[in-house]
């Protein structure tokens, strides 16, 4: 992989000294191409009018029309693998580390290995981390720039914190000691008796659910590397203290009616369910900026309680790529326009905030923020996923941001703990089989279990015995010795 890098670098400097002065005249030349773009969305379905927008931009640009496609957490889970053997249009897509074996296999993504001419901007903004979008000699993608640590969190709404009398100081939540998590019990169960018609703790996201938080996933999460990726041995996580204690903490809180009643089926996320004012508190992974954003997102002051250590894994860094799909068209188009999303501050802006003067105005700090007369609950386009675009450090803050966040951002990630395998990307090829059909079973437990809607023992024991029965322990050994092989190398 590493020679073949080296003479992708070579490409490069050839390919970035001709792109500039060619790509002009030629796209102008052109009939224009329509990229259909696939991005991760909070909400489907509003962006019309952003779309126009964005086509200004881009035929401005690249003579190219695009087709945003919004794909929300609910639809990529059970409806965009289907979507994509359909061969529906498609050019560019985010992909999840955790479907990585699956697209492969199935054949959905495009080798941009073979397209690094087109791309060398791409590699001048990731710089060595564009590694790790390699599995094995294929190039699966790009991942998106932006903080590379992923810790998490629990926000809670300030006002409903400060008027419990709560201080920050009061909370020391560490996996170190699961007693501590207690902490954040007591405090749901003053807010359920002094807000009883408030859910006290919601949305799609806990602590069981947030893998990567916590261990070195390796891609999937089926065998992973535990204790923030301090350790070199793969072990099964699902059957791990750490994941009981998780559960059962979930557990509790359902009982207790410290959730709501149907968190295991909801695939809102909290900030959602904040935003639409009934949900006090919510668990979310988080970067230096959290809180300008969650109140952004949610329209209301939160206090953030950090519940884990900041870890660097590869599967941090390549948890989401941008790939070119293979019912592409035209993928030497599509890796330009790709190239090009990586360098375009106003392409990021729109696709984050939506409609210059209509969703967002830049204010007088030079940041941006709600027009006169709209809110987090009026406002029509609203992402605020820039850290799940392509790059999150060419947007125009949020209101309320430090004037030096983007090197807060990349200062964030300074004291993370690097896991002892960060580098090393799991080539799944020789278990994809078994790799989906143990994404068949997660699928089937995981929301019950992880959010507390079943007994936690009986949840976890059928669903380690399932795991194993669809090849669990097969994933695992591969992915051992591939881990010592990589090792030995280093």
């Amino acid at each position: 992989m590493w020679k073949k890098a080296l003479s992708i670098t070579l490409v490069l400097v050839m390919a970035t000294t001709l792109m500039a002065g060619v790509m002009s005249t030629a796209f102008a030349q052109e009939e224009p191409y329509t990229v259909y773009f696939a991005y991760h969305a909070p909400k489907e379905g509003n962006q019309a009018a952003l779309n126009e927008v964005m086509n200004e931009l881009t035929m401005r640009e690249l003579n190219m029309k695009v087709e945003l496609i919004p794909i929300g957490w609910d639809t990529y889970n059970q409806k965009y693998p289907a979507m994509l053997a359909a061969q529906q249009p498609l050019d560019i897509s985010f992909v999840f580390s955790f479907s990585f074996a699956s697209f492969l296999d199935a054949g959905f993504i495009v080798d941009a290995s073979d397209y690094v001419e087109y791309t060398p901007d791409i590699f001048e903004v990731l710089g060595d981390d564009a590694q790790v979008g390699y599995i094995g000699d294929m190039l699966v993608g790009f991942p998106v720039m932006n903080t590379r640590a992923a810790p998490s969190a629990i926000f809670v709404r300030k006002d409903i914190f400060d008027a419990l009398g709560y201080k920050e100081s009061d909370f020391n939540v560490t996996t170190d000691d699961y007693a501590s998590f207690g902490q954040i019990t007591e405090m749901l169960g003053r807010i359920k008796e002094a807000y009883p018609d408030m859910v006290p703790f919601d949305g799609h996201r806990i602590f069981a659910e947030n893998s990567f938080t916590w261990v070195d996933a390796m891609s999937d999460g089926f065998g992973v590397l535990e204790n923030y990726g301090q350790t070199t041995t793969v072990t099964n996580w699902y059957e791990s203290e750490q994941i009981k204690q998780f559960s059962l903490l979930a557990r509790e809180w359902f009982e207790k009616g410290y959730t709501s009643k149907d968190i295991a089926v909801t695939q809102e996320l909290g900030q959602g369910k904040m935003k639409a004012g009934n949900c006090a508190a919510f668990f979310a992974s988080y970067t230096a900026n959290a809180l300008t954003s969650v109140k952004s997102q949610t329209g209301y002051d939160c206090v953030m309680i950090p519940v884990s250590a900041k870890m660097k894994s590869t599967t941090s860094v390549n948890a989401v790529l941008n790939c070119v799909m293979q019912q592409s068209k035209d993928k030497v188009k599509a890796f330009q326009f790709l190239n090009w999303c990586y360098t375009s501050k106003e392409f990021n802006d729109l696709l984050n905030w939506g409609v210059p003067g209509v969703d967002w105005v830049v204010n007088d700090d030079g940041q941006a923020d709600y027009p006169e007369g709209v809110t987090t609950q009026t406002v029509n386009y609203h992402s605020d996923f820039g850290f799940i675009y392509p790059n999150q450090f060419l947007m125009t803050p949020w209101a309320g941001s430090p004037a030096d966040i983007w090197e807060a951002y990349r200062e964030f990630d300074e004291d993370a703990i690097a896991s002892k395998a960060f580098g090393f990307s799991f080539d799944a090829v020789n278990v994809a089989n078994e790799v989906a059909q143990c994404s068949a079973v997660l699928s089937k437990y995981q929301a019950d279990i992880f959010f507390g809607a079943v007994d936690t023992e009986t949840g976890l024991a059928s669903l380690n015995a399932e795991l194993y029965d669809a090849g669990l322990q097969t994933i695992m050994d591969e992915k051992q010795r591939q881990l010592d092989a990589w090792l030995a190398k280093q």
